[in-house]
């Protein structure tokens, strides 16, 4: 018995055990969304297709299965286009599907037509139109492998309308073979420990291949095995706890004054689940000076700052876990000891009045927030005191866009970690500037009755540029704007408002979302 094209696609995407697709409807796409109808994947019909994107993207970083998000043709896939260039370059498995003209209009001038195809070929690693019906499997197969495959990624599925309505002969789908990755050599990793026993101050720079790998007991239990001192960028926040003595807490963006540099004072970095995307080698190793090991489940990409001695390609885990076995315990810890204090009382003295309300949000959420908490930070100077001050409790729980780095991600963010994580406590931070730029998505989350809280700064401007501005002896300019009535906005919605100016009122409120789980915007001013 024949069927759709779009069945097909559909049965392809179930075969995928894909759940949830985020996306808004069109005239090219409607065969899709009809054959959904019959399908055990649900639909999330989300206002705008940055959204949908940014909802595909948090769900991916959460579940490790790539997220998929839909669109139509033109405006609607290039209205994807920021949610899956977020998701590339942090390394998040994305599946963008796009509805297409039909192809006897593709070779001239037509309707919302535009080369989708081109338009996505610079943020995916796999970008293909669906031409022929019976390659639906292999294309959709050979999408999710590749999303997934050695560095995650977007794949693209371009799928014109004639197409979609086709009728087809049944196909078999493709099975699903279970990878593992390569293991490193023995001779390899005695080396590799080998110049790590050597090395006078060694420390461990974690990144989001960690958190990719969810190789973060393997990574802690080497910091506890050996002493060696750790670092994290922002998005591997959460590999040992807060207190623990090896901590040297986070790096990233502008370094820390002289003194509190961590990787500054060490000859030998051991670079896991490091991705140069995070963090600029040039920021903290200009003078070459320190060995680079490489521990990874891809090679390392090599820069003039990143000299790599080892590059040790495989499991993270296991790697970890078989140098656990022959690096040396380190007992003279001084140096980085002294780093440690200087960092936490820089964390928790107050040097100023304009950094009072900040540090003690992130400390309120440090310190009230359930152990299985999602915090999913916007970009703005928040992102700065998110990464900086706030310690999760678990790692991977934690998510900071810092490859992109894209505005407005955090709210359709906090709608995919509720799906993908319910008994979870999800809260987004943002600032003005990026709640406001898709701030439509909470119609999304209460038409989905979804509860968390979305905490924002407001102050009418956007600060990290007006940072930038002074620190560059620049007079700040073209940064201000105007903002709703916040509580007036929440009502409109239909959902919880809570304004806090003190401490006392963010802590009262914080305790409100934890117990009562109610969709609440918090607003922050200061």
């Amino acid at each position: 018995m024949k069927l759709k094209a779009s069945d097909l696609f559909v049965k392809a995407l179930e075969n995928e055990g894909v759940k949830y697709i985020f996306g808004l409807p069109g005239e090219e796409n409607i065969d899709i969304l009809d054959s959904l109808t019959r399908s055990s994947i649900e639909f999330i019909t989300t206002r705008h297709e940055q959204g949908a994107a940014f909802m595909a993207d948090v769900y991916g970083r959460l579940t490790g299965k790539p997220g998929v998000c839909l669109s139509t043709l033109g405006p609607g896939a290039s209205n994807l286009v920021t949610g899956v260039a977020n998701a590339h370059l942090d390394k998040v498995p994305l599946v963008a599907l796009t509805g297409q003209t039909a192809r006897n209009k593709l070779h001239k001038e037509s309707h919302q037509n535009v080369d989708t195809l081109k338009l996505f070929s610079g943020i995916t690693k796999y970008n293909q139109a669906v031409i022929l019906p019976e390659t639906i499997p292999e294309i959709v197969r050979k999408s999710f492998a590749t999303s997934l495959r050695e560095t995650p990624g977007a794949s693209h599925i371009q799928l014109p309308q004639d197409v979609a309505a086709k009728e087809t002969e049944p196909v078999d789908m493709l099975g699903i073979p279970e990878e593992k990755p390569p293991v490193v050599s023995e001779d390899i990793l005695k080396a590799a420990a080998a110049e790590i026993n050597r090395a006078k101050n060694p420390i461990l720079l974690a990144g989001n291949g960690v958190i990719r790998s969810k190789a973060w007991n393997e990574v802690s239990d080497f910091v506890d095995r050996t002493n060696i001192p750790v670092v994290s960028t922002f998005m591997a926040k959460g590999i040992v706890p807060f207190d623990h003595p090896r901590n040297l807490f986070i790096v990233g963006g502008k370094p820390y004054p002289p003194g509190m540099r961590p990787l500054h004072s060490s000859d030998l970095v051991i670079a896991v689940g490091f991705d140069l995307v995070e963090y600029d080698p040039i920021t903290w190793n200009e003078d070459r000076a320190r060995k680079i090991i490489n521990i990874h489940t891809c090679k390392a990409e090599l820069d003039e700052h990143f000299p790599v001695s080892f590059d040790l390609t495989g499991s993270i885990a296991q790697t970890m876990d078989s140098l656990s076995e022959s690096v040396q315990r380190r007992n003279n810890t001084t140096v980085h000891d002294e780093i440690r204090s200087r960092r936490l009382t820089e964390m928790t003295e107050v040097r100023d009045q304009w950094e009072r309300m900040p540090k003690a949000v992130m400390r309120i959420l440090t310190e009230k927030l359930p152990e299985e908490t999602v915090l999913i930070s916007d970009v703005g100077l928040h992102k700065v005191w998110v990464s900086r001050w706030y310690h999760p409790k678990k790692a991977g729980k934690t998510i900071v866009f810092n490859g992109f780095a894209s505005m407005g991600g955090s709210l359709p963010g906090a709608i995919a970690a509720k799906l993908a994580c319910p008994n979870d406590t999800v809260v987004a931070v943002s600032g003005d500037g990026g709640f406001m730029m898709n701030v439509q998505e909470l119609e999304t989350a209460v038409r989905l009755g979804l509860k968390f809280a979305v905490v924002v700064f407001n102050d009418g401007k956007f600060s990290l540029i007006e940072k930038e501005q002074l620190d560059n002896g620049f007079k700040p300019s073209h940064i201000s704007f105007g903002n709703p009535d916040f509580g007036l906005l929440a009502k409109s919605f239909g959902i919880h408002h809570e304004l806090c100016t003190t401490e006392e009122e963010f802590e009262k409120a914080v305790a409100g979302f934890v117990n009562d789980q109610k969709l609440t915007l918090v607003e922050v001013r200061r």
